[in-house]
This record gives C-alpha cells, sequence and structure tokens, in this order.
C-alpha cells in the first residue's frame, strides 16, 4: 500500500539527488526518498538496540561478549559503539582467566 504525500525539499537537495541518483542508482526521485528514508529508520533502530544493550551492559546483566553477541557487532566494534555512548570496559578476573586460557 502506498500513502501520497507532498513535501518541500529544497531545490539544491532535488537537483543534487536528480544529478547524481536520479538514473544511476535509483529510477526517480520518489525512490531517493524512500530509500532515504528506510535508511535513517534503520539507523535509528540499530542506535536505539546499541542504546538498550548498552544499559543492559551498564547493570551487569549481560557481559560485553554477550552483548557483542546481541548486537551482531565483533568485540571492538561493540567496544567503539559503547565507548562513543560513555560506556566503559567492565573487566572481570573471569573474563582476563577466558582470554588467557
Amino acid at each position: 500500500m502506498h500513502v501520497k504525500r507532498t513535501i518541500t525539499i529544497p531545490e539544491e537537495l532535488v537537483r543534487d539527488a536528480e544529478r547524481y541518483l536520479v538514473g544511476k542508482h535509483y529510477s526517480n526521485l520518489s525512490e531517493v526518498i524512500r530509500d532515504g528514508i528506510r535508511r535513517i529508520l534503520r539507523e535509528y533502530t540499530r542506535k536505539s538496540t546499541i542504546e538498550e544493550v548498552a544499559q543492559l551492559y551498564r547493570d551487569g546483566r549481560v557481559t560485553i561478549r554477550e552483548a557483542a553477541d546481541i548486537l551482531g557487532l565483533t568485540l571492538r566494534e561493540t567496544l567503539e559503539e559503547f565507548g562513543r555512548r560513555g560506556v566503559y570496559l567492565r573487566y572481570s578476573r573471569e573474563e582476563l582467566e577466558e582470554d588467557t586460557t
């Protein structure tokens, strides 16, 4: 199902979209806009999920490895995402032993 909406877009943005995207990657401006909205929603959902898992980690309900598994990220990527949000590594003796054995 499709819904028609009227939106206002700056002329420069339309020109750039048509110059760089329409005809090369998309067949029309509507496709560009739909794809842009989908990408924004995916990124918002991703950020929201990272925030939720970061809170679980802060609360001690998951380990950093479990957080990475939940997010589908590598351990390094998880640490980077958490670091951007001010969530820093809790490294227990058990985790140290697990990592060194």
